[in-house]
């Protein structure tokens, strides 16, 4: 299967290679909300077969993957799978893009906003990785946005600490409440037993590489798109 060069990979214990890779503004929009053969063109530049995306509701829904493109826009927030060349994706302009990994040989995405991880994302694709035999211990975090430019209001502030604790608190570069969305993602992945955390430490809403809806109301998304590649082409 041809693809761009990896963000991140990692060899699985069966000889297989997980790999991810981080868009940006450099791959064009990448939002399910435009012309599907426009989306479908852009993205098999990127990887070259069909990609598994879903309409992204900030709930805990996990999508299950056997074949590329399965299940193109159906509702949900995470997808897995163990199969080789099956792309799975997740769309972003702020919301945490988190990756799970099984050294077992499993793979998991999860759009990961305050709502998502309120209603426990994470522990639904941990849960569904383990009932398919592939417990993840493994996690990376993509570009998302940062506490200096994620204002929070304090109701939401205090519903966030009952479940997370109060190190999420933080502060804007105003000097107004934050929430540190890194620390939530680190903090639910710990709750889960993923210990080993690997973090792409960019700011979306700081940075002019990456769309940013908090702070800029783009319309458009990059994404995170992982997949496993064969034993016979991760020997290539």
């Amino acid at each position: 299967m041809r693809h761009e060069k990896p963000s991140w990979s990692y060899r699985l214990e069966d000889g297989r290679r997980v790999c991810l890779l981080f868009t940006s503004k450099d791959h064009g929009d990448l939002s399910s909300r435009q012309d599907g053969k426009t989306l479908a063109k852009r993205q098999r530049s990127i990887v070259g077969e069909k990609w598994t995306y879903l309409q992204q509701i900030h709930g805990r829904e996990v999508v299950q993957v056997v074949e590329p493109g399965q299940y193109q826009g159906e509702k949900g927030d995470a997808l897995c799978t163990n199969n080789s060349e099956v792309p799975i994706s997740i769309q972003v302009a702020d919301c945490a893009p988190i990756a799970l990994v099984s050294p077992l040989g499993s793979l998991g995405l999860v759009h990961a906003g305050w709502k998502g991880l309120m209603l426990g994302v994470v522990d639904a694709t941990v849960n569904v990785m383990e009932q398919m035999g592939k417990k993840p211990t493994i996690a990376v975090l993509g570009p998302c946005i940062h506490p200096g430019f994620y204002a929070f209001g304090e109701p939401e502030m205090e519903k966030m600490c009952s479940v997370f604790g109060e190190s999420i608190r933080s502060k804007t570069r105003e000097g107004s409440l934050a929430l540190d969305l890194p620390q939530v993602v680190e903090i639910a992945l710990a709750k889960n037993g993923v210990t080993k955390f690997v973090q792409f430490d960019e700011c979306t809403s700081d940075s002019e590489k990456f769309w940013s809806y908090r702070v800029r109301k783009d319309p458009q998304r990059q994404a995170m798109v992982g997949w496993i590649e064969s034993k016979e082409n991760s020997l290539a």
